[in-house]
């Protein structure tokens, strides 16, 4: 998604991790993903307080958090009646249309992913770091 508006600037986001060399000489089919998985050791080393998980781990957290920051700084709210997710501020003029719609935790990690907690607090969704 690559947004550049990140709402939270103080965590790492895919364009960092993009400007990575490690990142920048990994295949062209790769890439996606080898930034995202260094987005999110970025914000695991720069907010060790803070839980940040992968775009790899599917199991939703226990307990769930409430919010969550995707890869490009975006905030998610979780409807906790239903269990998914959604992004309050979406605008179709900025956004993709995916992001407008209603996402399982699956879904949300696989496409947006890393997430992280906005609490400072390892104990909030199960204590992955």
């Amino acid at each position: 998604m690559s947004s550049k508006r990140s709402k939270n600037p103080a965590l790492p986001v895919l364009d960092d991790a993009f400007r990575l060399a490690s990142v920048k000489d990994a295949e062209e089919s790769t890439r996606d993903l080898a930034a995202r998985l260094a987005t999110t050791e970025l914000r695991r080393v720069s907010h060790p307080g803070r839980v940040t998980w992968e775009p790899t781990d599917q199991a939703e957290p226990v307990p769930v958090p409430p919010t969550v920051v995707d890869g490009d700084g975006d905030l998610w709210l979780r409807d906790r009646g239903t269990g998914t997710w959604t992004m309050p501020e979406f605008n179709p003029k900025e956004f993709p249309a995916r992001c407008g719609e209603v996402l399982t935790w699956n879904q949300l990690a696989r496409e947006f992913g890393p997430l992280t907690g906005l609490a400072d607090d390892r104990r909030i969704g199960g204590g992955r770091r």
